[in-house]
């Protein structure tokens, strides 16, 4: 196998609102597209731990569209934002040295410029933004921790 690309990352979030709000309006994710009620007995022990749990869904793209589903592309994976609906979800936040995603980069241009508005909106970052000689900047975002690096902290 060679992997030519990331396709997409799904994020469990408990706060649709306020993820969707984040990754939208401060870090400028487009909406492909949202889904009030998604899910069902067809992702029961795969990727859903309830029996018949549904979901709301915001699959989150950057970049021109493309014909693949929800505009993602080889050139574009896509963020897709996850709230169960009715009871909440379970689990606990994690941290790099714990199995599961700790946090994600994400490679902009004007890395300063970014950043600062960022931080003035109040955004805290779980590492400081990194420079590549090749590639311009990037920053990192913590996913899940209490401290409230990314928009919708463990409880």
């Amino acid at each position: 196998m060679n992997p030519r690309s990331l396709s997409h990352v799904a994020l469990g979030v408990r706060d649709y609102d306020r993820s969707l709000h984040f990754y939208r309006d401060l870090l400028g994710f487009q909406v492909a597209q949202e889904v009030t009620e998604f899910g069902g007995a067809q992702y029961e022990g795969g990727i859903s731990e309830r029996h018949d749990r549904k979901y709301r869904i915001a699959v989150l793209r950057y970049g021109e569209a493309s014909p693949g589903p929800y505009g993602m592309s080889e050139k574009a994976p896509v963020i897709v934002l996850v709230a169960p609906l009715g009871a909440p979800p379970s689990g606990t936040a994690i941290k790099a040295d714990q199995v599961g995603i700790s946090h994600f980069g994400v490679w902009v241009k004007g890395l300063d410029a970014i950043c600062e508005e960022l931080k003035s909106k109040g955004v805290k970052f779980a590492a400081p933004p990194h420079r590549s000689k090749n590639q311009g900047g990037h920053f990192t975002l913590g996913i899940r921790r209490r401290s409230g690096r990314h928009p919708d902290p463990a409880r």
